[in-house]
């Protein structure tokens, strides 16, 4: 009986983590992707991206990239409508802004247009936010994501992305973090693509801080206290201060704006993240299948497991070929997620987790291993 148990929730696993991608604050370093993955997803991918101010965000990273890096960071993109034959269409769908409030589907109207016209390329669609996560609700972000669902269903040749608001200071209890989990839920358990804007302006590269919890704004402003982050120190100051020579502070000099991160200047770091981000979200859909790809006997690397049934204790090895965050999670049988645990930074080499998972009820659950540079999982079973 156990063993049948252990089948089913194999395959289980294997349907809930094998599918969607999700792009956050672990997908920030470029040399993580391989250059061969870039040129493959500027000649394979036709882009369309529709945004506001933003939005433009990822846009000014990709630009601030391509001058100090060059060769295969450059690129090919045109502004304000549709362009055949381009990599990026940038300001790509005509008839809406962005995402809209409260259930507004003009943008869903505009991509239909944009799909529907004769002879259109464009195999990815990709709408930001601005603003309308944070004064949404339930109803509206579902309209959202159903619309979303039925897009996918119509055009299954096109790549939808999704996207979480960005960060407005409202911290873990806020209307914005509660909206935006409801689409990371709804894309975790669907094996959807997710571009999450506000997870990676909520993390200090290799940091484990979530400054979402100490209500940052979305120049990077915080306060652990959340009485007033407006006036509050800035994380991006903080760590560009400490890293003067990183290659994250030559690009974002390279930035010649950033929306709503241009002051200090900075917090232009927002930008540069979230262009490495964008590189790491398009390698993603061009086909590259993370860093376990780039060399697959390195990562993971003699993964075990024990006990295996375990009674209070798990746990679990592998090895890292780079230094890491590393973060544990936790799922039941319905793909709900009970736990999350931060592990902390760990160095290249053999890791050993060692977690106390008493709280648990007997049963069969799922856990997953998240690094920089890419996530694992497996079945563990309590008694």
């Amino acid at each position: 009986m156990r063993k049948m148990i252990f089948l089913v929730a194999i395959l289980f696993s294997l349907q809930l983590f094998s599918q969607g991608i999700i792009i956050n604050h672990l997908c920030t370093d470029l040399t993580n992707v391989p250059a061969n993955w870039i040129t493959t997803a500027k000649t394979n991918l036709k882009v369309a991206y529709q945004h506001t101010s933003h939005g433009s965000q990822p846009i000014s990273g990709l630009a601030g990239i391509a001058v100090t890096h060059g060769g295969v960071y450059t690129y090919s993109s045109t502004s304000n409508g549709y362009h055949a034959g381009i990599f990026l269409n940038d300001y790509g769908i005509p008839g809406a802004s962005d995402l809209g409030h409260n259930g507004d589907l003009t943008w869903r109207d505009a991509t239909v247009t944009l799909l529907n016209t004769s002879g259109c390329d464009r195999n990815v669609v990709i709408w930001s936010w601005c603003g309308g996560v944070s004064d949404n609700t339930t109803s509206g972000i579902n309209a959202y994501l159903n619309a979303m669902s039925v897009l996918e269903t119509t055009y299954p040749s096109v790549k939808f992305v999704y996207m979480t608001g960005h960060l407005d200071g409202g911290g873990a209890g806020g209307n914005l973090n509660l909206m935006n989990n409801l689409i990371r839920n709804y894309c975790v358990t669907n094996n959807k693509i997710l571009f999450d804007f506000a997870d990676i302006e909520s993390y200090k590269p290799e940091g484990t801080q979530s400054y979402m919890e100490w209500c940052a704004l979305d120049g990077l402003n915080y306060d652990p206290s959340c009485n007033n982050p407006w006036s509050g120190p800035n994380w991006g100051t903080e760590w560009v201060t400490a890293h003067p020579t990183h290659q994250y502070v030559t690009d974002l000099n390279a930035c010649s704006e950033c929306a709503h991160s241009d002051d200090p200047s900075q917090a232009k770091l927002n930008c540069v993240l979230k262009g490495n981000a964008f590189w790491w979200l398009l390698a993603r859909i061009a086909g590259w299948a993370g860093p376990s790809s780039v060399n697959d006997n390195q990562y993971p690397e003699s993964k075990s497991v024990y006990p295996n049934p375990f009674k209070d204790f798990v746990n679990i090895h592998f090895a890292l070929p780079n230094s890491s965050n590393v973060y544990l999670e936790i799922y039941n049988t319905m793909g709900q997620q009970l736990k999350t645990y931060d592990l902390g930074y760990k160095p290249s080499g053999k890791v050993e987790i060692h977690q106390n998972l008493s709280s648990l009820s007997n049963g069969v659950y799922y856990y997953r291993v998240k690094t920089n540079m890419d996530t694992f999982n497996g079945v563990i079973h309590k008694e």
